[in-house]
């Protein structure tokens, strides 16, 4: 089955290739309060709603940027499927002053507003990416758990299990370790059968 194309992710077109208004560049104490003044906002919004807050903002002309790729996985059954994601889940970018924020931070879809403190830093992030992703060249996430990550395993008979991850050839292995021997065990699993954990977890 073809894969649909990708939404549109930047709104306006331009909204990379404009220069960073210097209020927002380089806000004094004064500009950085003043709710006129707009800015970028991280939203870190709740699981799969990235697309549909997207469409919303495209559909009331708000400015925005959801960086999508095309990924490939594999279903429970071992079934490989391709789909249009974005990049960063749980995140998107938004273009705004404060009064746009608290109209976009209404409805049931955002955990929260993150405050991004260097602006011109995220601009010139987002525009590399932005160049990345229309260069015609493939582009992947970076995994969710990088290698040396503490994971839980989520689903199937293993569930409940505590381990690192280890990257061997293009699988990444879920390892389980005898600590007092510093030796272990790994078996290959797919990132939706894992989830992180807090480094207290591990202490045990």
């Amino acid at each position: 089955m073809p894969i649909l194309p990708a939404e549109p992710q930047l709104f306006p077109p331009d909204l990379l290739d404009r220069p960073m208004p210097p209020s927002a560049s380089e806000p004094s104490s004064e500009e950085e309060d003043d709710p006129d003044t707009p800015r970028w906002w991280c939203l870190h919004t709740k699981p799969r709603q990235e697309k549909a807050i997207a469409r919303d903002f495209q559909k009331h002309q708000l400015a925005h940027y959801l960086p999508q790729v095309v990924n490939e996985s594999r279903t429970p059954a071992g079934r490989k499927i391709r789909s249009v994601v974005p990049l960063f889940p749980s995140y998107l970018f938004f273009w705004g002053d404060e009064h746009q924020r608290l109209q976009v931070f209404r409805g049931d879809r955002l955990v929260s507003v993150l405050k991004v403190k260097d602006q011109q830093e995220l601009h010139e992030d987002l525009r590399q990416v932005h160049r990345m992703l229309s260069s015609g060249l493939p582009v992947v996430p970076e995994p969710q758990f990088p290698i040396g990550s503490w994971v839980r395993i989520t689903s199937g008979k293993l569930a409940g299990m505590i381990g690192k991850v280890e990257k061997r050839g293009n699988r990444d292995h879920f390892i389980a370790i005898v600590r007092m021997l510093g030796k272990g065990v790994s078996v290959e699993l797919e990132p939706w059968q894992v989830e992180a954990v807090p480094p207290e977890s591990n202490d045990s």
